[in-house]
């Protein structure tokens, strides 16, 4: 048969590097025009079209390379890499694009080995930004991830503030231990696991007791930290310097002859890598741990005195607990945390107060309360 419109041209390359011709071919120029305006786009988001259409994984690839890699972080992009290997291309990877329907998807999600509502809610999100992004490129005609059902998941772990006896054996370890200014500040000032390690003598502004939070290190690809800035803008900010820790603070820098750069660092003065900084708070937690009275047998603890799913989170969620016990407003919270959202700050204090009454509730007598005789 014979076309009155044709033409053939370079859409992908195969793993021998040999060129993926499309021939596009139709008696209708409107129809033919937008065939060939649909492959070129294609083409030049860098997607390889195999046959008559694109599969899944090649366009999940192409929007993780074209949309998210300029605009999101080397962990989260590495987070987003890991879903799309893990659980989303072994299901529908091999798929046509506009062939996937929701139930399609909806297996996806029950199929996936991640079973806690974050999880599966980020696994969610993924395939809505997927689909979504295909639809407004005009590679499907509708998303089918628009409404999907989460399955049954775990509930969602919540990070508790420590109590006063923790804290009060926290505070021990953290003086006798090598690790005890770091974690500190994650306990006193608020700061997150990677602004803590950032933390450079620059910030310290020893005359108004302040620090000056800039930086933080992130740890995605390899074992060595990469300085980059805060969170978000709305990280950086000046938080209160206790006494102590300043005084702690100030003797350990003309201890250890630290003129500028990192506190917390390795000989030649640069940035402790991944692997030193979980040994760092695993050996703060065995510290911690023996000081609050944990049992040993051949120098292997067999009875923890301490919570062990504690984490660095943990420490900071401590002090938005106390500065929330102290009467600081939310937006003074908020900035002190390094909130960009307030509802993230409202939702910690939110949790504060349901522990403070179920703490309360517990304490309350009610057979004595009703007792009138």
């Amino acid at each position: 048969m014979s076309y009155k419109y044709r033409q053939t041209f370079v859409v992908g390359n195969k793993p021998d590097g040999k060129p993926i011709r499309k021939e596009i071919r139709s008696n209708n120029k409107k129809e033919f025009d937008a065939k060939v305006r649909y492959y070129r786009n294609l083409y030049a988001k860098g997607v390889q079209v195999v046959g008559k259409g694109i599969t899944v994984e090649q366009y999940a690839y192409a929007w993780l390379e074209k949309y998210k890699k300029p605009s999101v972080g080397v962990s989260q992009l590495r987070n987003y890499d890991i879903l799309l290997r893990k659980h989303i291309c072994p299901v529908v990877g091999h798929m046509d694009l506009r062939q996937v329907k929701a139930f399609h998807l909806q297996e996806v999600l029950d199929r996936s080995p991640a079973r806690s509502q974050s999880s599966m809610d980020k696994l969610m999100g993924t395939l809505r930004q997927i689909f979504e992004r295909a639809e407004i490129d005009g590679l499907i005609e509708v998303s089918p991830a628009r409404k999907l059902v989460r399955p049954v998941c775990s509930a969602a772990e919540t990070r508790r503030a420590l109590t006063s006896q923790e804290i009060s054996t926290f505070m021990q370890a953290a003086r006798k231990h090598r690790g005890g200014l770091w974690v500190r500040l994650m306990l006193q000032c608020g700061l997150r696991r990677g602004e803590a390690v950032a933390l450079r003598v620059e910030d310290i502004n020893t005359a108004d007791s302040l620090i000056h939070v800039v930086h933080s290190v992130e740890y995605a690809s390899g074992n060595s930290g990469r300085i980059k800035d805060t969170k978000t803008s709305s990280s950086t900010r000046c938080v209160p310097l206790p006494d102590d820790l300043c005084a702690d603070l100030l003797q350990y820098i003309e201890s250890h002859n630290i003129r500028r750069g990192f506190v917390f660092r390795n000989a030649n003065g640069s940035c402790m890598s991944e692997t030193k900084i979980r040994r760092l708070w695993h050996s703060f937690m065995r510290t911690w741990d023996l000081t609050a009275g944990a049992k040993t047998y051949r120098n292997a603890v067999v009875n923890h005195a301490i919570d062990q799913s504690i984490t660095p989170h943990y420490l900071r969620h401590t002090y938005a607990t106390q500065l929330h016990r102290a009467g600081y407003d939310l937006k003074t919270a908020q900035y002190l945390l390094g909130h960009s959202d307030i509802r993230t700050t409202a939702n910690i204090y939110s949790h504060i107060e349901n522990d403070d009454a179920k703490r309360l509730a517990a304490q309350i007598d009610v057979t004595s309360i009703w007792n009138f005789e």
